[in-house]
């Protein structure tokens, strides 16, 4: 039947791993022909494009980091009018060429990793993902291109690739942090709220019917988060001596919302820093070595100096205590 032959034909068009190997394969081992190279093993790759800790894979991964440096770079000269006006062409070309370059090593992540889906759906996955896809969806959306910028987040790679270990212990100790003091600054973002909302109001009462920017509950709510922010843009203003007493009150509780949250994470990261320090201290004790007592089997000397072979009293091989 005809419809059947549609869905075998469908069915072909998916890609399985094998189609995808030998995809991968043909592909890469053509251009890599051209270029007089041949296309490593799957386990060479994966050694060079996942690790750092060998020559090969900390070069790569150098090299990745400038082509995104200069991506980023071209994407932001880019909306610069003056630059764009005459060098929109070379920024163009240069785009393409590092898209495709970003794209065929996307290709080769998924070819070599151990654990494809797992690679994928991980955070470094989907960032790599996102950073060549708005490119090809800005072809149909031009608004989409800007939001290829997100690319620059692939230089976290740099932690990796130069072992800076403590950079992101610290950043485990901020986020333990946040999380620790999240309960606690909800509540207080849900009472600063809630005092907007009120002050909003209770300004919309005063001034409403002679203040033409306060002419509804919604702007008072508007005005009363501009100012308790510290924000200040301007646009709304009281007019009347009891609209301009309750801006300063606002203005003063304005200085609370800055300095509370502040202090409460600050205790939080205090808090945890001490309990990681003594975890810490408390781990490299446990780690010293055991000093075994050494006694003597003919008087029954004991010490614990390791390097007491013979006893100081009567000259007896010492022997250690189990």
């Amino acid at each position: 039947m005809r419809w059947l032959r549609y869905i075998k034909m469908l069915l072909e068009l998916i890609p399985t791993r094998e189609r995808f190997d030998k995809f991968i394969e043909r592909f890469f081992g053509y251009i890599f022909s051209k270029m007089k190279m041949e296309l490593p093993d799957k386990e060479k790759m994966f050694a060079i494009i996942f690790r750092s800790d060998t020559p090969a894979g900390k070069q790569f991964d150098i090299y990745l980091l400038y082509a995104i440096g200069i991506s980023v770079l071209i994407l932001i000269l880019n909306s610069i009018p003056s630059l764009n006006k005459y060098l929109s062409i070379p920024f163009l070309i240069l785009e393409w060429a590092l898209t495709l370059a970003f794209t065929a090593e996307y290709l080769l992540r998924i070819y070599c990793s151990k654990n494809t889906i797992r690679y994928i759906f991980s955070f470094y996955g989907i960032v790599d993902a996102l950073s060549i896809f708005p490119f090809y969806l800005g072809i149909i959306f031009p608004s989409m291109q800007s939001v290829a910028v997100i690319r620059i987040l692939r230089v976290l790679r740099v932690f990796r690739i130069l072992n800076m270990g403590s950079f992101m212990q610290e950043a485990s100790i901020l986020l333990l942090s946040l999380r620790k003091s999240l309960r606690k600054i909800v509540i207080f973002m849900m009472f600063v709220f809630i005092t907007a909302i009120i002050l909003g109001s209770f300004m919309y009462t005063i001034e409403g019917d002679i203040n033409p920017n306060l002419s509804s509950i919604p702007k008072g709510i508007y005005w009363a988060i501009v100012t308790l922010t510290t924000v200040g843009y301007g646009d709304i203003t009281p007019i009347t001596d009891m609209g301009q007493i309750v801006a300063g009150v606002m203005m003063i509780l304005g200085y609370s919302v800055i300095a509370v949250p502040t202090g409460i994470i600050s205790a939080d990261i205090i808090s945890t820093d001490k309990k990681s320090s003594k975890k810490k201290k408390h781990n490299a004790d446990d780690e010293e070595p055991l000093r075994r007592i050494r006694s003597c089997p003919n008087c029954g000397w004991q010490t614990e100096d390791q390097d007491a072979d013979y006893c100081k009293r009567c000259g007896t091989e010492m022997v250690e205590m189990k």
